[in-house]
């Protein structure tokens, strides 16, 4: 039997929801094939008050070994780096993180508020919230750059506003089976598997894409890029090829932009949302799996080639002959 102990800290509580969105596997059907035993979740478990108290004691004083630690949610620091701000127990949650992540022999970082700090730490970040091990694109966070789990591991981390259930499930079994290796992990300590393509590859709108055949309004058939901000070609995710709910949509399918949400710098450095910031004619969030160079030279030739039916459908709300 596996202990899995999840804990939330700044957090919506999304990347929980996500997770009970799970198909295949099931959430609950991942921990019986996985042997896991839920020690303790906020909203899952019936524990409450002095029960919690006595489980985390009993995690401190190693009666309970942590084999997954899985924190969703960014972690108040301050003020002051007292932790203060968010009291669990009466003692600061960063405290108990501290002390639970030197117990666990993994650790998971799910959602970008954990992962980098996410939409908590937006604007002037008042609050002086961080990721579990990195602050935006910078290591270090709550545990520092140098942490290591009890297995020699950083903090793995499985960013999305909220995560994709299939990265969290899939890189948990990963990590408990054994199948990965820290090797497998990019610079920010994403799972290469699901974070090395672009929301852009697999897009429906690909064919308006490479034409330049642009909406203009939410919906529409065209390509999102060159007016209404999407980010599909700076998000680093599989999000077009896994795909969501039911297996069957993502945000472009849904005629909605991409806004980078597994980006160490979402949401502050992906703004403005759902326009296109331009300096003369050029987006100034040009694609990252092409040379810009490039990409500036072919647009006009591509716009100029553009098919009759795509400057047609790309502005139609449906399709047209």
């Amino acid at each position: 039997m596996l202990n899995l102990l999840w804990l939330q800290g700044a957090s919506c509580g999304g990347d929980t929801i996500s997770f009970l969105n799970s198909e295949q596997p099931s959430a609950l059907n991942a921990f019986k094939m996985l042997d896991i035993n839920v020690v303790w979740h906020p909203f899952l478990s019936k524990e409450q008050g002095d029960e919690v108290l006595k489980i985390f004691e009993d995690i401190l004083n190693k009666k309970i070994p942590i084999h997954l630690l899985i924190i969703e949610g960014a972690i108040p620091l301050g003020p002051d780096d007292t932790g203060e701000f968010f009291l669990f127990h009466e003692r600061p949650f960063k405290d108990w993180v501290m002390d639970f992540a030197h117990c666990s022999e993994l650790i998971m970082a799910v959602g970008t508020c954990a992962a980098f700090g996410g939409v908590v730490t937006a604007s002037n970040n008042i609050n002086e919230m961080s990721g579990v091990q990195f602050f935006h694109n910078k290591e270090g966070g709550l545990l520092g750059r140098d942490f290591r789990s009890k297995k020699g591991w950083p903090v793995v981390n499985v960013p999305g506003c909220p995560s994709h259930p299939d990265w969290i499930v899939e890189t948990m079994t990963a990590l408990l089976k054994g199948w990965i290796k820290q090797s497998d992990l990019d610079k920010f300590h994403r799972p290469r598997v699901f974070f090395s393509k672009l929301a852009h590859h697999g897009c429906p709108k690909n064919e308006f894409y490479e034409f330049k055949a642009s909406a203009v309004k939410f919906s529409q058939q065209g390509c999102l890029f060159e007016f209404l901000g999407c980010k599909g070609t700076l998000c680093e995710s599989d999000c077009n090829e896994r795909l969501w709910l039911g297996r069957t949509g993502s945000c472009t399918r849904g005629g909605f932009p991409c806004i980078a949400c597994t980006s160490p710098f979402f949401p502050d450095k992906q703004r403005p949302y759902f326009t296109t910031r331009k300096v003369g004619d050029i987006p100034v969030t040009l694609p990252q799996d092409v040379p810009k160079a490039w990409f500036i030279g072919i647009a006009g030739m591509s716009k100029t080639a553009c098919p009759e039916r795509l400057k047609k459908n790309a502005v139609s709300f449906k399709q047209v002959p």
